[in-house]
């Protein structure tokens, strides 16, 4: 018999009581538990004006492993899940038991506000804890990942205004650097932890060319846990070419047909946050923020590996590069190339999950179009396709999360506007599986799995 969305919440309740519970207090109502699932979370995400640009709002509805695994149940995030309050889709994060969700909503009044969330299952779940503002310290729409089960950091970079000397139009550019905030949050007992600013620059060259730091992202902490690594992502003024406005405001536009500069990271001690410092690889240009995704993971071997995502047309494509746990500086002599692995040009990698081991699962289009998926094998450099359905037509653009429970690997895969599935993966072995049916609607997508 078909189940449905409808059939989980139900269960849920008769679960519940069958099974070992506890309470928790949410609002005035207590809440019962079912410490025994381990639950599945999809996220969705609204559109907002245009099909497909994620801003509209985010849904999400839980699942047991059962089900996600089962393509004869339904799941319809849009129409039967749970809303995650939030102007435009938020950076959703959970905990790796998958009884916790961590959001800080994104615009609005309430933008870079934290809230905790204990999932009930269905479309159950309950505010947990007290909600954090967070938007002094990382603005309203902050970026920002959980780096372990207890602890979120959150980030901001944003260029400050150039500064030159003369008078306009004759003005001699000088610098142009980024207004930096990064916070620590406990997401256990919900709080601020540490914060600190400060000014980031390039080096003297690269600033006197015009670059800066233009976004900071996707935070890492080191196998020590002495360091947190933040990936980022560069951009360069036109330093001849100063406008003013009818008030004699002066600004420099952003060169966009410029050339990119060797690909870097930001290290802060932890958990002071003191000495920042970048790092510089030398293997690629790209970035190494990320857009909504995780893009670096903590090795099995102690290492950190990095993907990267925009390098220039025809340089050889996205990367993967190792940050090493002794140095804590970019191990040069190390990169994969995913390009060479599987054999094609100009591939992007939208985000990616480390399973152990030297071995993992990337998301990644080629030639900005399409949506791909491929298990890799860092230490060898190679890398296997699957075969999805609809891969001219699958957009990942505004992913967030692919799962992992045990050795299954969860993908949401659905073109935007249409029906899809849960696919699982076998992270030891070359399987793919079609799980559980996803329902969309027009204009908007399924964008992760916890």
């Amino acid at each position: 018999m078909k189940a449905t969305f409808l059939k989980l919440a139900l269960m849920g309740f008769a679960v519940t009581a069958i099974t070992t519970t506890s309470c928790t207090k949410t609002g005035s109502e207590p809440v019962k538990e079912d410490d025994n699932t381990r639950w599945i979370t999809v996220s969705g995400a609204l559109m907002q004006t245009t099909a497909g640009d994620g801003n509209g709002g985010g849904r999400v509805f839980s699942l047991t492993v059962e089900d996600a695994k089962n393509p004869n149940f339904e799941v319809n995030v849009f129409d039967g899940g749970a809303e995650i309050k939030s102007e435009r889709t938020a950076r959703l994060q959970a905990s790796s038991d998958g009884k916790y969700l961590f959001n800080i909503q994104y615009l609005g009044d309430d933008g870079g506000v934290f809230q905790k969330y204990r999932v009930l299952g269905g479309n159950r779940i309950s505010p947990e804890g007290p909600q954090v503002a967070t938007a002094s310290y990382v603005s309203k729409t902050p970026r920002w990942l959980k780096v372990s089960d207890g602890v979120g950091v959150g980030v901001r970079a944003e260029a400050k205004a150039s500064e030159y000397t003369g008078t306009f139009p004759n003005l001699t550019y000088v610098e142009t650097s980024a207004k930096t905030d990064v916070i620590t949050l406990d997401l256990k007992d919900p709080k601020i932890t540490k914060t600190n600013s400060f000014d980031l620059k390039l080096s003297p060259d690269e600033v006197a060319a015009g670059y800066y730091v233009s976004r900071i992202d996707m935070p890492v902490l080191n196998k020590a846990n002495n360091k947190v690594f933040i990936g980022v992502a560069t951009s360069k003024k036109n330093t001849t070419s100063p406008t003013a406005d009818d008030k004699g405001v002066v600004s420099y536009p952003v060169d966009r047909n410029a050339p990119r500069i060797a690909a870097k990271t930001l290290v802060l001690d932890y958990p002071s946050l003191a000495n920042p410092k970048l790092i510089t690889s030398t293997k690629t240009k790209g970035s190494t923020n990320g857009y909504r995704a995780p893009m670096q993971y903590l090795g099995t071997d102690g290492h950190v590996y990095q993907a990267t995502s925009g390098e220039t047309a025809g340089t050889g494509g996205s990367r993967i590069l190792r940050i090493n746990s002794e140095t804590n500086e970019y191990d040069n002599t190390f990169e994969f190339n995913l390009d060479k692995a599987l054999g094609i040009t100009d591939s992007y990698i939208e985000t990616w999950l480390y399973t152990g081991g030297g071995k993992g699962f990337v998301v990644y289009k080629i030639a900005g179009k399409g949506g791909y998926f491929a298990k890799i094998d860092l230490n060898a450099g190679t890398a296997k396709k699957y075969n999805l359905p609809n891969e001219d037509k699958l957009r990942f653009g505004q992913i967030q999360h692919v799962g992992m429970e045990g050795n299954d690997v969860f993908l949401a895969v659905a073109p935007v506007g249409e029906n899809g599935n849960i696919y699982v993966f076998d992270k030891n072995s070359d399987k793919m599986e079609k799980g559980a049916k996803l329902i969309n609607k027009t204009g908007n997508q399924y964008i992760g799995i916890y």
